[in-house]
């Protein structure tokens, strides 16, 4: 398979809410901005890079989805993890080309998507790529001065940009994408998502095909009764109606 993974960075925190739950990126007061982004082909060794400072200019983001639209043009498949709520609603606002960004979306595959559509909940990205025997997220850095950086996540990154350690943040960026593209060729091998519970217990999706985000609105519901806020699929795309 011919392919491409993404991931982008965002260039101030996402705000929460009164109950402190973490408002969706069409639902924040003032845009998030991308400080950068990234491609990983299966082709190629090296990972692709968008960056700006303090972030991406409207025009800068309109050459990554004109890139990424070539990209399909070209054959290639996008993949990500949780691209579809987060990563493509994020370019669609910071680019105005929320038409192109939806087809994107929809084409593309989003493997939390399959995980959460299949089960009915979320699954995150270190316990799958644990479950597939590859090595968890980036936690540890240095900094520009040269000393260890304290322990970090994704949820530091647009601190660390705007102090100036942008290529701690490229850094954590690219072995985000990579490590994507390691977990598509580990699939493409076991044809499974697999991950061990909280409770200790091994649990398995098929991975037979790589399914589109939009052939994964055809994937039976499961039981989620058992759940007290389960997440409704519909939420997954709400972006595109709602920056209409």
């Amino acid at each position: 398979m011919k392919y491409v993974t993404f991931d982008l960075e965002t260039a101030n925190d996402l705000p929460t809410d009164e109950a402190g739950n973490t408002l969706k990126p069409w639902r924040c007061p003032t845009p998030l901005g991308i400080s950068c982004a990234a491609l990983a082909f299966s082709d190629k060794d090296e990972p692709k890079f968008y960056y700006g400072t303090p972030k991406l200019a409207k025009e800068e983001v309109c050459v990554l989805v004109t890139d990424m639209m070539n990209l399909v043009k070209d054959g290639y498949k996008i993949i990500t993890w949780n691209g579809c709520s987060f990563d493509f609603s994020v370019m669609a606002i910071e680019s105005g080309m929320l038409q192109e960004c939806c087809e994107l979306a929809y084409a593309h595959v989003d493997l939390m998507l399959v995980v959460t559509f299949s089960r009915g909940h979320f699954l995150g990205f270190d316990k799958a790529l644990l479950g597939a025997g590859l090595r968890g997220k980036q936690h540890e850095g240095f900094l520009k001065d040269g000393s260890p950086a304290p322990r970090f996540s994704g949820i530091d990154m647009p601190r660390l940009w705007k102090e100036g350690e942008t290529q701690l943040v490229l850094d954590y960026l690219g072995q985000d994408v990579i490590q994507l593209k390691d977990l598509v060729d580990a699939l493409e091998i076991s044809q499974r998502i697999r991950w061990i519970s909280n409770a200790g217990k091994e649990q398995i999706v098929p991975m037979k095909e790589f399914k589109t985000v939009k052939e994964c609105f055809d994937i039976p519901e499961p039981d989620t009764s058992w759940m007290s806020n389960p997440p409704k699929r519909g939420d997954f795309v709400e972006w595109m109606e709602v920056l209409k």
